[in-house]
């Protein structure tokens, strides 16, 4: 879903690709499953076959979506050769999907917030599965002295840090358009230090 640019075929992503544009355009509160049926030109019955609720739908798109992000990154990481610029190449990947289609940094970022349980659920894993590639991205730097549940908070808030910056700059943005290059390396700059300091200490 996240470079689609046109309604798709397939009911479930039309639902989705629907969802995406009038949660993101008019508001998850603002919206109703009949705005989103009416919009993709499938009946109620198709919606509630494919999703028990609006919240249900909101936490299957955000889970397609971060995965499809997840895996974005992943691509980055695996075509850099030098082990130092796999954390840079990736985090930069991520600023880049966020404010290439707003969208996206929209659902997933301020539109899926306090949605309901079940959601802050898929957020929470969708999160830690991105802390852990960036974990396994500088891993390989770092020494052996670092226990595990240290290295594991560590990345956790590191991609808070990201996502909070995304969010800041995401009003932003459309007026004074962001370096990506420059912002991408000052993030990789707090995330490898966050990671040496901790192993010096």
């Amino acid at each position: 879903m996240l470079f689609v640019t046109e309604m798709p075929k397939e009911a479930k992503k039309k639902i989705f690709y629907t969802a995406l544009i009038l949660f993101t355009s008019k508001g998850f509160k603002h919206t109703s499953v009949l705005d989103i049926v009416e919009q993709a030109r499938i009946s109620k019955t198709t919606f509630y076959q494919h999703f028990s609720s609006k919240e249900n739908l909101m936490e299957q798109l955000f889970a397609e979506l971060f995965a499809e992000m997840v895996e974005e990154v992943r691509l980055e990481i695996n075509k850099e050769e030098r082990t130092a610029y796999k954390a840079y190449v990736g985090i930069r990947r991520y600023i880049e999907i966020c404010f290439t289609d707003m969208k996206v940094a929209n659902l997933m970022l301020i539109e899926s917030v306090g949605v309901s349980k079940e959601v802050e659920q898929v957020r929470s894993e969708a999160h830690r599965s991105f802390a852990q590639l960036m974990l396994q991205t500088v891993q390989g730097l770092l020494p052996k002295t670092v226990s595990e549940t240290e290295l594991r908070i560590v990345s956790q808030a590191m991609i808070g840090a990201i996502n909070e910056v995304i969010v800041q700059n995401y009003y932003k943005v459309r007026e004074n358009p962001l370096n990506i290059d420059e912002l991408a390396r000052l993030l990789n700059r707090i995330v490898i230090g966050a990671f040496v300091h901790l192993a010096n200490e």
